[in-house]
């Protein structure tokens, strides 16, 4: 209790006075829902995903700038890259003799710097519409999650990375919200839809399952998203007119 005090009063002190046109830091924390589109779709099914970053907003100026990273995770892996190993009962069998439960689980990274736009819906210049782009890098990978019993020599860690299907290239970032600051205010947040879109190729030199090197064709992977998040802005300026 205390520390969510002392929080609070931080954060109080660094927006008494501000207002709504001063300069800010604006850190951010988010989460979403996401749709696995294009390429990425016949691998991987829906998921969800967390993000934050760090943006910078001058005095008077609708415009951010900063840089973001999300991290996407689901459970819908729809290429059995261990289906080699399972007998004709469909298990991987362990180090002890008996089936291991051995489970496949998605997972997607974005990175990169981002600028965004406000486009004002009322007497406050920095809550309205908010257009957001960014140019990053994505990537995606299978990720396998042992058995917590037992061991399966074959997905030991030096042949690990033959299975995972490594794929990774540059991306284009763009969020269509209404975005919400006001100094002085409890809440300031965004929310709105998303769309990642990349262009990647297979990174790994082997892949375990088809015997040999990946397909060198390049990928479209996109990613459609709904995502809300809370932002703890940080004003430096002289502080005279608030909006509410």
């Amino acid at each position: 209790m205390r520390w969510y005090l002392c929080c609070g009063l931080l954060i109080a002190a660094l927006t008494a006075g501000a207002q709504a046109t001063d300069a800010a830091l604006l850190p951010h924390l988010s989460y979403g829902v996401f749709h696995s589109a294009g390429d990425l779709a016949d691998r991987y099914g829906n998921g969800f995903a967390i993000g934050g970053g760090l943006d910078l907003t001058r005095p008077q100026s609708r415009w951010q700038f900063g840089v973001m990273a999300q991290f996407g995770f689901g459970n819908t892996v729809r290429e059995d890259v261990l289906a080699g190993l399972r007998t004709d009962a469909g298990f991987i069998i362990g180090n002890q003799r008996q089936p291991a439960q051995v489970s496949l689980r998605q997972r997607q990274w974005f990175i990169g710097p981002r600028a965004g736009y406000t486009l004002p819906l009322g007497d406050n210049p920095r809550a309205g519409l908010q257009l957001t782009t960014g140019l990053g890098y994505f990537f995606s990978h299978i990720r396998i999650q042992d058995d917590p019993v037992q061991f399966v020599p074959q997905l030991d860690t030096p042949y690990r990375a033959g299975y995972d299907r490594l794929a990774g290239g540059p991306a284009l970032y763009q969020f269509v919200g209404y975005q919400r600051l006001v100094p002085g205010s409890g809440l300031n947040f965004y929310a709105g839809a998303e769309l990642t879109a990349a262009r990647t190729r297979q990174l790994r030199n082997f892949d375990v399952p088809d015997n040999g090197p990946p397909p060198s064709n390049s990928r479209l992977d996109a990613v459609l998203g709904l995502r809300a998040g809370i932002i703890i802005p940080i004003y430096r300026g002289e502080g005279r007119n608030i909006y509410y």
